[in-house]
């Protein structure tokens, strides 16, 4: 019969003093960084979006909270396109342009455009 050889059983815990000092700090660093990153995925999910669409979504409610007098005040230019698409176009005072897509039955779709930071002067 063959005889089973007996091995010791290995430690998985830390066993000195320079795993604790090496190991508790780093997991606490990996938990840290990872707060901003949840909260991201627990705003995109309370919206009921992709975490990848959460900046620009936050971008455009920003530019609607900031530009909403200016839809009542300035006024609309039109353009019609090929095949029933009409576009509608705002410019406000900020910069900011809103602009509105028509085509055939189809509801309206807006989105905002932000108006670009000026280029930095190249130095002379």
């Amino acid at each position: 019969m063959a005889q089973e050889a007996t091995a010791p059983a290995a430690k998985a815990s830390p066993t000195s003093w320079i795993q604790y000092l090496i190991v508790y700090p780093t997991l606490a660093t990996s938990l840290f960084a990872s707060v901003p990153t949840v909260w991201n995925e627990l705003k995109a999910w309370r919206l009921g979006i992709a975490s990848s669409q959460l900046q620009l979504v936050q971008e455009q409610e920003s530019l609607w909270r900031s530009n909403l007098d200016c839809l009542q005040q300035q006024g609309i230019y039109e353009a019609d396109g090929m095949e029933g698409l009409i576009v509608k176009v705002t410019l406000c005072p900020s910069g900011d342009v809103l602009l509105r897509y028509y085509y055939n039955d189809w509801g309206p779709q807006f989105k905002w455009v932000r108006r670009p930071k000026p280029a930095a002067k190249p130095p002379s």
